[in-house]
């Protein structure tokens, strides 16, 4: 398969999306939502516009207003950091990919619903938190065990008779049985009584093999995952990779490598075209978040 021309299509994407978000929307009202917030704990915010000649009012919350700063925070690190892979950059990557998490916390304990989100954005955020902010892991977890317990009891009562089964769409079968597996290191007790499903055939062989110690298998385990990934094309919000910032940051094969080195095992030797540009940085990370706005907005909310 041709990685690196999937790498530059995504990429050339998430630049035009950039741009299309930064053009239609007032980053500098949300930022300064960010800063009451942190200073002064408001946490609702009016935005007043004019259309047509009259006159209209946009009602916001502060976890809507994170969720929508994560788009064009995570967007703009992507572009960044395929132009320039240096630890700095890829520090600002995984702060930026951070803002989700903290906007499921906030909503969680607002108890909104933040709209425009989806399962399987609760279980990227859920890995992130795992390789990256395990000082949020718990809390994201919190929020992503609420949205299962919601999607099973609203697909048990078929409020929606047009919903689709979890055990083949959301990411249910795939990227949800992995993270369930890493939260077993965590000595989680998260997800104690699941769906009867059949796990996808390739993730069954990542939940298998990913803890080998033959380099060779666990270059199988991310070839795997790596043609999973760019063969699901995420065209629709049931898709597993459902929006393109998880298609070009492949945080399941990230968080394969990170677990391994955790529990002792060696990575010498395996890598993948798909995440090569990250994998000299993804052990050097620590005390994150670096960003100092960030860090600001996490001693509010986690």
């Amino acid at each position: 398969m041709n990685y690196k021309k999937y790498l530059d299509t995504q990429i050339k994407k998430t630049e035009s999306n950039l741009s299309r978000r930064i053009r239609n929307n007032d980053f500098d009202f949300f930022y300064s939502c960010i800063n009451e917030f942190i200073e002064n704990d408001k946490d609702e915010f009016f935005q007043t516009f004019t259309e047509l000649g009259m006159q209209f009012e946009n009602k916001y919350t502060i976890s809507g207003i994170i969720q929508k700063i994560f788009y064009v925070r995570s967007e703009r690190a992507i572009v960044e950091f395929s132009k320039q892979p240096e630890i700095e950059n890829f520090k600002q990557l995984v702060d930026a990919y951070y803002w989700l998490n903290l906007a499921f916390v906030k909503g969680c304990k607002e108890n909104n619903e933040l709209k425009g989100e989806f399962f399987q954005d609760t279980v990227f955020a859920s890995l992130l938190a795992y390789c990256f902010y395990p000082q949020a892991l718990e809390k994201t977890v919190h929020y992503l065990q609420a949205e299962y317990d919601e999607s099973l009891k609203n697909e048990n009562e078929k409020i929606s008779p047009e919903k689709r089964k979890y055990d083949k769409y959301y990411g249910y079968a795939d990227v949800f049985q992995l993270l369930k597996e890493l939260l077993t290191h965590e000595k989680s007790d998260a997800f104690k009584e699941i769906l009867d499903v059949s796990i996808e055939s390739d993730y069954q062989f990542v939940i298998n093999n990913y803890l080998s110690e033959d380099i060779n298998i666990v270059n199988d385990v991310l070839e795997k995952l790596a043609k999973f990934h760019i063969s699901n094309k995420g065209e629709s919000y049931l898709d597993t990779f459902n929006h393109d910032c998880w298609k070009i940051f492949p945080l399941e094969m990230i968080s394969i490598l990170i677990c391994r080195k955790r529990e002792g095992l060696s990575n010498e030797g395996v890598s993948h075209p798909l995440i090569l540009s990250f994998i000299p940085f993804i052990y050097e990370v620590e005390s994150l978040p670096d960003d100092q706005l960030t860090k600001s907005l996490e001693s509010k909310i986690i």
